[in-house]
């Protein structure tokens, strides 16, 4: 399986994942995050420069994303510890585009033209079909 078609499964069928980073203290966090662009050159998410997810990823740049599919018999799963880098505004516009939760998430528009863009740029990933016991490592970035 190409990395291309593990990124449009995580974005596209899966949408959301679970992303966990580190405090300055070195304690985890894990949250929800919209899966804004996923493709060979990385996943791209935002978040409020307000949320301690912000501040976690300005201290430290390494991550752990997973996410999951079920529909039907299929279950996947997908898995990717890396690095990511703060790109600010850039690609704004391509990750809200098609985010039905962010008026949810973000009411405000100002709140809305403040948040910043994430990019998991480098990593080590994992896809993997519980059901139909198909796996595959993966890279992005190297």
């Amino acid at each position: 399986m190409q990395v291309s078609e593990i990124m449009s499964i995580l974005e596209d069928d899966m949408g959301i994942a679970v992303i966990s980073s580190v405090d300055a203290e070195g304690k985890p966090h894990a949250r929800y995050i919209n899966i804004g662009v996923a493709n060979e050159e990385g996943v791209f998410f935002m978040t409020s420069p307000k949320t301690n997810f912000h501040a976690q990823l300005e201290v430290n740049q390494n991550i752990a994303l997973v996410g999951l599919n079920k529909e039907d018999y299929l279950i996947q799963v997908i898995r990717i510890e890396g690095k990511v880098r703060k790109l600010g505004k850039d690609m704004l516009e391509q990750v809200l585009a098609d985010n039905q939760y962010v008026n949810m998430v973000y009411p405000d528009a100002d709140e809305q033209a403040n948040v910043q863009v994430f990019q998991l740029y480098e990593g080590e990933g994992f896809y993997q079909s519980l059901t139909q016991g198909h796996k595959y490592v993966f890279s992005i970035g190297k």
